[in-house]
């Protein structure tokens, strides 16, 4: 017991020795700012793995990387100025494409407005960020991002596994191999609106290997293919659903996508089941579930003291307005632009924590 105990005791002080170690890295790309970094690669060539970096609010992408470090990259969020208590300073981190090799295992990414994602590696992480990579007026995703599925950047015979892919906006996903341990949860997933809402453009496609487990997302329009898989608890606004050997319940179709066994229900009219487009709404709280929608409580596991609903504001990881990362934000911030030694400048600063 005591030699046990005494193992213990060492593990943890390892990984308390480690996590003291670990540092956080400063990116800011704007005229006149000093930060540790210019650029997202700069920051991941300079930076240990293990560290965290910060990507502050900018006009200008901060370009593209390609990681071989285990590295947490947070951004502030987006849509920063249409919902409110934010943050302060409401311009996104703008990247470009993000690729995981080797060496990237453990990887997280949150809060950015990011193009692309792909995976060669092992254990990542994508939540909370934006992928649409152009508007056209009133059309928010006329074109979106996409993330890809492939296989281990050092061993080209071994698919990917344990991707986490949640509560993102605007995006498509592709896994092109037989990946394992896949979550896709809470996401606002859809083809380019360019290619027009009868569009069988690839949405979600999964090759017939990767099992998945794809909850509480709203497919917005496109086509999903999946394979003996798992769908709950998902919106079809528009779009098309394809492959065999899923499980399907309580998912809900504008037709007859998913059929009516299982607690499925189809051709629902979709004006009924968000609060939709409107003054004071913003891009993402337009797909929040209306009063009376019949998608409340439409969840699988579902009770009266406990009710889950269908669509990605609900379950185990609902949707984040904005995509806000789970770290304390600064969300107003006053200052007095003149003080002198009788007069001292008056800050007032509201900061709160984000789940």
């Amino acid at each position: 017991m005591k030699k046990n105990a005494l193992l213990l005791v060492v593990v943890l002080l390892g990984l308390s020795t480690s996590a003291a170690f670990a540092k956080i890295w400063r990116v800011n790309n704007n005229n006149g700012v000093t930060a540790d970094f210019k650029t997202l690669q700069e920051a991941h060539d300079g930076a240990a793995s293990g560290d965290t970096i910060h990507l502050e609010g900018s006009a200008t992408s901060y370009s593209n990387l390609t990681s071989t470090k285990k590295l947490v990259v947070i951004g502030p969020g987006y849509y920063l100025d249409q919902n409110p208590n934010t943050q302060a300073h409401s311009i996104s981190a703008q990247v470009g494409a993000i690729t995981y090799n080797s060496g990237s295992e453990g990887s997280e990414i949150m809060g950015l407005d990011v193009s692309s994602v792909t995976i060669f590696s092992n254990n990542i992480t994508i939540k909370r960020n934006k992928f649409i990579t152009s508007i056209n007026g009133e059309i928010t995703d006329w074109a979106t991002g996409v993330i890809l599925l492939y296989y281990q950047s050092n061993n080209t015979s071994i698919p990917v596994s344990n991707i986490l892919i949640s509560q993102n906006y605007g995006v498509r996903i592709q896994s092109s191999y037989a990946s394992t341990g896949v979550l896709i949860t809470n996401n606002h997933i859809a083809t380019n609106a360019f290619e027009g809402e009868a569009s069988n453009g690839d949405a979600l496609t999964l090759s017939s290997g990767t099992v998945a487990l794809i909850q509480n997302n709203i497919f917005r329009r496109g086509k999903v293919t999946a394979y003996n898989s798992t769908l709950t608890n998902n919106i079809m606004f528009t779009g098309t659903m394809e492959g065999t050997g899923n499980m399907m319940s309580n998912n809900i179709g504008n037709s007859t996508q998913f059929g009516t066994a299982n607690g499925n229900q189809s051709n629902v009219d979709m004006s009924t089941v968000f609060v939709g487009p409107g003054a004071g709404i913003s891009t993402d709280g337009q797909w929040k579930l209306a009063v009376g929608s019949p998608a409340l409580g439409a969840g699988y596991g579902s009770t009266t003291t406990n009710p889950v609903d269908a669509g990605m504001y609900s379950n185990q990881t609902p949707y984040v307005l904005s995509g806000i990362p789970p770290v304390p934000a600064i969300y107003f911030l006053e200052a007095q632009p003149v003080g002198s030694s009788t007069d001292p400048i008056d800050v007032t600063v509201k900061v709160k924590s984000n789940n």
